[in-house]
């Protein structure tokens, strides 16, 4: 991950606090710059109190995280809801990527339900989700959720291999619950397209198998050292409903691992 443009929402939470620490090696490490993003409310009568309060929110927030001082990064914040907000901002041709904390299960109602899902649904960049105790470090290591059904995810494959750096990434490209000779020949002759474009990539197509699926992926994930698990919402038939009560969501609530969700 190098060299990117990262969009980071915070409401100033001890998991916002917590979620940054967390990413600012990655951030540094790649020389990437850091877009801190603060949706405001009005909370009083007077627009310059309201302006000095949000001010000093910022600046209480940044001093929580000392790190922050030794990456190259950027505060922009306006009165909006979250969701507008991250989107509005993110659509912006700088921003290259979304980072966001999630409480999962915890959050249930407040945090996935609300925004995060929607942002992970209508955002046009690559999000990655950051579950409650999830850790970023150095990604050596993608396990790609995969079942060959279309190339539809091309573009997908671009933001992938952009995050992830050709000398010491290794891909994972994972099915879960399939066996080689379930697959189609279209869908082979799709994995080939996908072994053509990984070529400058370390990586092995692998089958994994559990009683579901998010489960499988996690369990995967963690059984090989995943850093990253990446998902393409398009590539499985059966994940049209990804953003209602199906996959992403369950790993969400229950991954420890961070989700790079593609577009």
């Amino acid at each position: 991950m190098k060299n990117l443009n990262i969009l980071f929402p915070t409401d100033f939470s001890p998991l916002s606090i917590e979620t940054l620490k967390t990413i600012l090696p990655v951030v540094e490490q790649g020389k990437n710059h850091l877009v801190i993003l603060h949706a405001a409310t009005r909370e009083k009568s007077d627009a310059t109190a309201d302006r000095i309060r949000v001010k000093n929110e910022l600046e209480s927030f940044l001093k929580s995280v000392p790190g922050v001082s030794s990456v190259s990064h950027e505060t922009r914040w306006e009165y909006s809801t979250s969701r507008d907000l991250i989107l509005k901002e993110s659509d912006k041709v700088d921003i290259d990527l979304i980072i966001m904390a999630t409480k999962g299960a915890q959050g249930l109602n407040t945090i996935w339900g609300s925004k995060t899902e929607a942002v992970v649904r209508d955002a046009i960049v690559p999000v990655i989700v950051m579950p409650l105790g999830a850790k970023l470090s150095m990604i050596t290591k993608i396990a790609l959720a995969a079942d060959y059904d279309s190339m539809h995810h091309e573009h997908s494959l671009d933001a992938l291999l952009q995050i992830a750096d050709h000398q010491t990434t290794s891909i994972d490209i994972v099915t879960i619950n399939r066996t080689e000779e379930q697959l189609s020949r279209k869908e082979k002759m799709n994995r080939k397209y996908l072994k053509r474009r990984l070529q400058n990539f370390p990586h092995r197509f692998q089958h994994h198998f559990e009683d579901e699926i998010s489960h499988g992926l996690i369990a995967y994930a963690k059984k090989h050292g995943s850093d990253l698990i990446a998902i393409l919402p398009r590539d499985y038939r059966f994940l049209e409903g990804l953003f209602t009560e199906s996959l992403s969501k369950r790993m969400v609530y229950k991954s420890e691992v961070p989700l790079l969700i593609l577009k």
